[in-house]
């Protein structure tokens, strides 16, 4: 009996898909122990700023408090002190209106003694005995001094005053600017302790928000791991499923694989061939026998000409008509699009090449200087340089800059029947009626290599991405495979029954060829063998007709092929 399993601990697997899943579930059991301690120290550090809000609330409780207790003592200081200046007031006002009685009186008895005098006839010395007596009583009524008991009431009522105002009144005053100084004191601190709420707030909040995301974030991740788990078993079936014997199985599996963003099923997609799956899209129709197909670099438009004198334009996936160009005289040969996929060349019977706009069909210039058809085209990989060779059996340089001819190469003995450039654009291929392949210098015109191994026309060349191997087709029967260097011949290819009309070289490497056979071979260009035959159609009148030329899509999921009774037909996986 197994021990009972500790709290976070998870049984081993018995079988590999249970140990898959079991290392799933423990890699999902430890995002969720991370997140549940991720939370957990966000909720304690929110519990330590809640008890540090709590006491600061309990301290501006109590600083609120101190100031209303404050300015109640200030308020009952200002109302005694404002008594006391009352009674001050009254005090003096009752000095002031007695002293002003007693003068008057003063006055008044003077007037009267210095009357009775004036009337008695008295000698100089009774006068002095009188006046003796009454000293007293005129020295009091003099203005310049005051009676005994007025100045003790004086001095007393200034006593009482020095001692109802200076000590009060000072002593309130220095307790008022103290409790001034506490009630200012405690608005500041007030204020620094609200602002430091406010922070407190934010930085909760903050954390709150963080809190949020972390959470969403988890789920998201836990959801994600979910569905790339799910995804993952899902492309594991599906590569299982391309070897289900049945070819219905293969091909919802091969089509649901290419969905997939997972590298695993991008590579099963390279490692498994899926080109016995192809079958016609799309078919497409000049008026006349279609001699000429050229695929954009991205592989979303397709270019052909025909014997009916106009060039088309299509929407490759859809396989609608852009636009129809017309403009040549003769029949439309030879077609080349532009590195960067803004322009195309048109070569014609008319001896002419023209120029145009990919997306508008817009012809921008003509280009005269052959005497005989233009039956192949080739752009610089820089664009600013295209190459032509025609049945007058030379091949021309033209500065598309300045559209004039800038250099002829001459050396077929026959109709030039195709020419290639490598990626470098140091290097020109060209293939003629003479059963010859001639490999020069571009930049020099230095003839390197010409190849005499084919016995038939040479109808097609093409360059590997790399620009190290040289693929060609005859009338021979053959596909032949070279070292562009060396001019070795590598690999000789007898699979096709009649002349090989066109051979094209995807970006991954895979080769499509056409022949007078009826067949489309598909070559895995690197190994030199074949990986898939397309068979010619069948109709009520034998087979369609003669393949003038193919061409293979940049990414190898296309191939387009032109038949010489006018019809286009584009090749793939369809979406079941």
């Amino acid at each position: 009996m197994d021990p009972p399993l500790m709290p976070g601990e998870l049984p081993d697997g018995n079988s590999p898909g249970e140990g898959t899943k079991l290392f799933w579930a423990r890699n999902v059991w430890a995002l969720v122990q991370e997140r549940d301690s991720a939370v957990k120290q966000l909720e304690w550090k929110l519990a330590d700023i809640e008890g540090q809000l709590s006491k600061f609330w309990e301290r501006l409780d109590r600083a609120g408090k101190e100031r209303i207790t404050t300015q109640e003592k200030v308020d009952r200081l200002l109302f005694e002190s404002e008594e006391v200046r009352q009674q001050r007031d009254r005090l003096e006002a009752e000095i002031n209106h007695e002293r002003q009685e007693r003068l008057a009186g003063h006055k008044e008895l003077e007037t009267r003694l210095n009357e009775v005098f004036s009337q008695l006839p008295l000698s100089n010395s009774d006068r002095l005995q009188i006046s003796q007596p009454l000293h007293p009583i005129q020295s009091s009524s003099s203005p310049m001094r005051e009676p005994q008991d007025l100045k003790e009431m004086l001095a007393n009522l200034h006593q009482e005053i020095a001692r109802l105002k200076p000590p009060q009144e000072a002593e309130a005053f220095q307790e008022l600017q103290e409790l001034k100084e506490q009630l200012n004191q405690s608005k500041s601190e007030q204020l620094q302790l609200t602002n430091q709420l406010a922070i407190e707030q934010k930085n909760s909040a903050v954390l709150k928000e963080k809190i949020k995301e972390l959470n969403a974030e988890i789920e998201a991740k836990s959801r994600n791991d979910g569905a790339m788990e799910f995804e993952s078993e899902m492309v594991n079936l599906l590569i299982s499923s391309l070897a289900d014997p049945s070819e219905a199985v293969q091909r919802w599996a091969y089509a649901l694989l290419k969905r997939s963003h997972l590298p695993k099923a991008k590579m099963a997609i390279e490692d498994y061939q899926p080109y016995r799956f192809f079958r016609c899209l799309q078919v497409l129709e000049h008026q006349k026998a279609v001699r000429t197909l050229a695929i954009d670099p991205e592989g979303n438009f397709l270019v052909s000409g025909s014997n009916d004198k106009t060039v088309k334009i299509w929407e490759i996936h859809s396989g609608n008509l852009i636009k129809t160009a017309i403009g040549h005289t003769g029949s439309a040969i030879a077609l080349a699009i532009s590195p960067n996929g803004e322009l195309f060349a048109s070569g014609s019977g008319d001896n002419t090449i023209k120029l145009w706009e990919l997306k508008t069909g817009k012809l921008r210039f003509t280009l005269r200087g052959h005497t005989g058809w233009v039956n192949a085209l080739a752009f610089h990989p820089k664009g600013n340089m295209l190459v032509s060779g025609g049945a007058d059996k030379t091949i021309a340089l033209w500065n598309l800059e300045t559209q004039e001819l800038i250099g002829t190469f001459y050396g077929h003995t026959s109709t030039v029947r195709s020419i290639s450039i490598n990626p470098q654009g140091n290097t020109l291929i060209s293939g003629g009626n003479d059963n010859m392949i001639k490999i020069r210098n571009l930049l020099t015109g230095e003839l390197l290599h010409t190849l005499t191994e084919h016995t038939g026309s040479v109808c097609s060349v093409a360059i590997s991405p790399d620009g190290n191997l040289l693929a060609s087709g005859s009338n021979d029967t053959t596909l032949r495979l070279w070292n562009v260097g060396t001019g070795k011949l590598l690999y000789t290819l007898a699979d096709h029954s009649s002349g090989v009309t066109s051979v094209s070289i995807s970006q991954n490497n895979m080769m499509a060829s056409s022949s007078d056979d009826g067949t489309i071979k598909i070559w895995n260009l690197e190994q030199a063998r074949p990986i898939h035959t397309i068979p010619p159609l069948k109709t009520t009148h034998g087979n369609e007709g003669y393949m003038l030329c193919s061409a293979i899509g940049p990414n190898g999921d296309k191939i387009v092929t032109g038949f010489d009774g006018g019809k286009i037909k584009i090749w793939g996986i369809g979406d079941h």
